[in-house]
């Protein structure tokens, strides 16, 4: 099925294409905002990537090969970007945190796509979960109880029995190291 729409892709087909943003334009946008810190920035330089992949299309051999090429390429923009002179606030402490640190074995931004990759995977089981808009408005919109309740149209009581029984099968759902970053991310007081 998803080798399907990756065909289309390469095809040329504009709902294919539109599959590919729908998946990747959130976490490869939170990995660019991770680096530059700027939501406009991140947002042109990303919508730019896109750009470059659909033009690119017929070049990806593979879902995965797309995959790290909206990745790569929106790191190495960041870093452009960063290195133009347009940012005024670089310091010497953001650019070892770009570039690594010689203390760490791994470097920052492979951090950071490991930490985006998770935040997908997240976002890709709340959605197949009934309850899991409950728990994206809650924990990443920061919704309070009573404004979800006035959002859906239903109590407060209603809520927390949401939120607690999709907390428990998404946690079925989640490999323990999964878990554990989502409640170190999101669940935090």
């Amino acid at each position: 099925m998803e080798n399907d729409w990756f065909q289309l892709f390469q095809d040329g087909k504009g709902e294919a294409f539109r599959q590919v943003f729908d998946k990747y334009y959130r976490p490869v946008s939170y990995f660019a905002l991770k680096i530059l810190r700027d939501d406009t920035a991140a947002e042109d330089l990303v919508m730019e990537t896109f750009r470059k992949a659909w033009d690119n299309r017929a070049k990806f051999a593979t879902l995965r090969h797309l995959e790290n090429f909206l990745y790569l390429v929106t790191r190495n923009a960041c870093i452009s970007h960063l290195r133009s002179g347009r940012v005024q606030h670089t310091t010497i402490r953001e650019w070892v945190r770009i570039s690594g640190d010689a203390e760490s074995d791994k470097p920052p931004l492979e951090t950071e796509l490991i930490h985006t990759r998770l935040i997908e995977t997240v976002f890709e089981k709340l959605a197949k979960l009934p309850g899991g808009d409950v728990l994206r408005m809650a924990y990443i919109e920061g919704k309070s109880t009573k404004e979800i309740a006035a959002e859906l149209d239903t109590t407060e009581n209603n809520v927390y029995i949401i939120k607690s029984r999709t907390l428990k099968a998404l946690r079925g759902m989640l490999n323990k190291g999964d878990w554990i970053f989502f409640v170190l991310l999101f669940l935090r007081p």
